[in-house]
């Protein structure tokens, strides 16, 4: 399969697409076929369809759409006005608390009280304790007045909250960067891997012509023939499979960007060798003050603390204000509307819980210990991780040097044995060796250089940049 004929077939297929947009279009009539043209143009000038046509995304591009389109990092980002909510929430506790209440009560029966007159002749009096019916409009109003700090140590936590939804934000940030790294770079090696395949068969093409020549004239034998045909056969589940893994990164690359599986993308960018200086000691100590992941454990410590502190709060008493404002009727004894109000200073203190108060104390400590416990193991984890990803760019790079020098020896023995082939003085077999040892030298080699890129991202979400 050569390139020639990948290049037709692509050909082929954008003419067939842009075919069929033009007889969908043609069967619209006049009205409809002029706004399906403005949706059409909005569209293309917005990016939201393509249509057979042919998207170019960079690294710094893809990064870029992935930060704004990305499902995870949306709802990260959903996660951090939430925790801004809880803040409004909070901030509440602070302010009076006003409601409204209407009721209307008709009694079965009304409860009077009847009065005795010690005098003769006077009969028994009878008075009624109300009306039927009873209406009432009534407005409320609360205010906590002092509670030991509880309301201001909650609103604290809120804001707490908010700065580490805003650390699980970057670190969810730092993953998709280099998830969406990792993707790009592995696109661009299959893609080379898929032009070395497909020259590898090209070459073995040739190979095999020239043995059919041989062996027409008599020089080659049967078997010479034989293995380069099956030789030959054999490469082209290698070609497919290789393009197969092509497409499947492609379409996992678009799910990152939040790009529709029906479009053509094409990267921009090189696999590109460039040496840098690592301080391992300085790297770790950068990781272990910037990683978004220990910020966001030390605010955790902190919620748990101001957690104690409220728990240990609990049983002591608050105050608070209360006034009520009614209209209603009967007002006092008279069957009038009225307006009456009220006001209450209220000391609330309790007093025996079942030691529930005393539970929620020792639950708080323990949470609090736990988020100690996990800080200490998050720095060990993060110092293996960077120095992992330091031992992985140095192995990295030392087999990009040593397969280079590799490919540049299987290629210069490669023109060896084909000359010597031609001259009847090296076997079929010994030229397939070689040039199955150049493809697999320029494998390795364009498989450590995608490794140690990875590694280069790798060690900079380790450091948190």
């Amino acid at each position: 399969m050569s390139n020639k004929k990948i290049r037709t077939m692509s050909k082929l297929q954008i003419s067939s697409t842009k075919l069929q947009i033009i007889s969908k279009f043609q069967a619209l009539k006049p009205k409809q076929f002029i706004i399906w043209n403005l949706i059409f143009g909005i569209c293309l000038n917005f990016g939201i369809c393509n249509l057979g046509f042919s998207l170019t995304i960079t690294l710094d591009k893809a990064i870029e759409r992935a930060l704004e389109y990305n499902e995870g990092i949306l709802t990260a980002k959903d996660k951090i006005r939430e925790a801004q909510t809880g803040v409004m929430i909070a901030r509440a506790g602070f302010l009076p608390k006003i409601s409204g209440q209407a009721s209307y009560t008709r009694l079965a029966e009304i409860p009077s009280i009847e009065i005795e007159v010690p005098i003769p002749g006077f009969e028994a009096s009878e008075f009624k304790m109300g009306e039927e019916e009873n209406y009432l409009a009534r407005v409320s109003l609360s205010q906590p007045l002092f509670t030991w700090g509880k309301i201001l140590t909650g609103y604290q936590i809120a804001k707490l909250n908010v700065s580490m939804s805003k650390q699980d934000f970057r670190k969810q940030k730092n993953e998709l960067i280099f998830t969406v790294t990792k993707s790009f770079y592995g696109i661009l090696v299959l893609e080379e891997l898929v032009k070395l395949t497909e020259d590898a068969y090209t070459q073995t093409e040739r190979h095999l012509e020239v043995v059919e020549k041989r062996y027409d004239t008599g020089v080659a034998s049967k078997f010479d023939l034989l293995r380069a045909r099956v030789q030959l056969k054999n490469m082209e589940p290698n070609v497919i499979k290789v393009k197969n893994g092509l497409d499947l990164a492609k379409t996992g690359f678009k799910t990152l960007l939040g790009l529709p599986q029906d479009t053509t993308i094409k990267l921009e960018g090189e696999l590109k060798y460039e040496t840098i200086n690592i301080n391992l000691a300085q790297s770790i100590s950068e990781a272990q003050s910037n990683r978004p992941e220990i910020k966001s454990l030390l605010l955790t410590k902190k919620i748990a603390g101001k957690a104690v502190s409220i728990t240990k709060k609990s049983n002591l008493p608050n105050l608070a204000f209360i006034a009520n404002y009614d209209y209603k009727k009967p007002l006092y004894f008279e069957n009038k509307w009225g307006t009456d109000w009220n006001v209450t200073l209220a000391l609330q203190m309790p007093i025996f819980t079942g030691f529930e108060n005393l539970g929620k104390m020792r639950q708080a400590k323990c949470q609090l210990s736990q988020v100690e416990h996990s800080l200490n193991l998050l720095k060990d984890g993060i110092e293996l991780e960077v120095r992992a990803s330091y031992l992985q760019i140095e192995e990295a790079r030392k087999l990009v040097e040593s397969q280079k020098e590799n490919i540049t020896q299987a290629e210069e023995a490669l023109s060896i044995v084909e000359e010597r082939y031609k001259q009847g003085l090296a076997t079929s077999l010994e030229v397939m060796d070689t040039q199955l040892a150049v493809t697999q030298a320029k494998t390795n080699w364009l498989q450590s250089l995608s490794d140690y890129l990875i590694a280069k991202a790798k060690l900079e979400k380790a450091i948190g940049k």
